[in-house]
C-alpha cells in the first residue's frame, strides 16, 4: 500500500526526496476496510 502512495517531495534547494504520503494511505486504507466490511460471503452449511 504504501508503495502506491509515494510522491515526489522537494526541499528548499531543488531536491527532490520520494516519501509516502500519509494522508492518501489512510484515505486508501479507509476505503479499503469499508469495502472488506461490506463484502458478503454465502455460507452452505451442511447439516448432517
Amino acid at each position: 500500500m504504501s508503495k502506491c502512495c509515494l510522491r515526489p517531495l522537494y526541499d528548499e534547494y531543488g531536491n527532490v526526496y520520494i516519501v509516502v504520503d500519509m494522508e492518501l494511505k489512510g484515505l486508501i486504507r479507509e476505503a479499503l476496510i469499508k469495502m472488506i466490511l461490506g463484502f458478503d460471503i454465502a455460507l452452505e452449511i451442511e447439516e448432517e
